[in-house]
């Protein structure tokens, strides 16, 4: 089983979900493709400015720029970007609008979605729902969230509807349980 895991992150929160993702995929039995998805021109000022973007950009340097040519090596996909006012980042946008011509070769292959905070209300879900309409357009089968994998004992796992913040243990335990689940069902949909 092949797994690509496939983000956008300019602050970190995206890029730790998308490694808990790896780890999960990883324990499942997956080979795994990390990759980034390359920044669009963005302000010079602004990295140089922020100690954050700063330290992110050198954190993901050794992280390959994502291509066409991953998603057709995955049988399982998985793709992540912050929440940008209720939609995906442009840049996983771009990605996804220069793959369009491979649709055809990435029906039947799983998928599924993450996505890191943002300040507005519901602009997670609004981004979600935007990256998996992507990726039916696509002809993928989406897995569902994560926290469908929870115990349903485990009413704190049950207040997020899929990984989200990076900042706390029960969102990378959500993103390592997408990344298994996103492993196991792309073994199941192979046969």
């Amino acid at each position: 089983m092949n797994v690509a895991v496939i983000f956008y992150s300019l602050f970190g929160d995206t890029a730790a979900l998308a490694a808990a993702v790896v780890e999960g995929a990883e324990q499942a039995g997956a080979t795994v493709r990390l990759r980034q998805i390359a920044c669009l021109a963005a302000p010079q000022e602004r990295w140089r400015t922020s100690e954050q973007i700063r330290a992110t950009r050198e954190h993901l340097a050794c992280v390959p720029v994502a291509r066409r040519d991953d998603l057709l090596w995955a049988d399982g996909i998985a793709l992540g970007s912050p929440a940008r006012y209720g939609t995906m980042s442009a840049e996983l946008r771009r990605f996804l609008d220069g793959a369009k011509q491979l649709s055809g070769d990435l029906a039947g292959k799983v998928a599924s979605v993450f996505c890191s905070p943002s300040p507005i209300a519901g602009a997670q879900r609004a981004a979600l729902q935007s990256m998996v309409v992507s990726l039916l357009s696509h002809g993928v089968l989406v897995q569902p969230p994560a926290r469908a994998a929870m115990d349903p004992a485990d009413t704190t796992a049950r207040r997020g509807g899929s990984p989200r913040a990076s900042s706390g243990e029960l969102d990378l335990t959500l993103a390592r349980a997408l990344g298994r689940r996103l492993a196991l069902t792309g073994q199941q949909t192979r046969r």
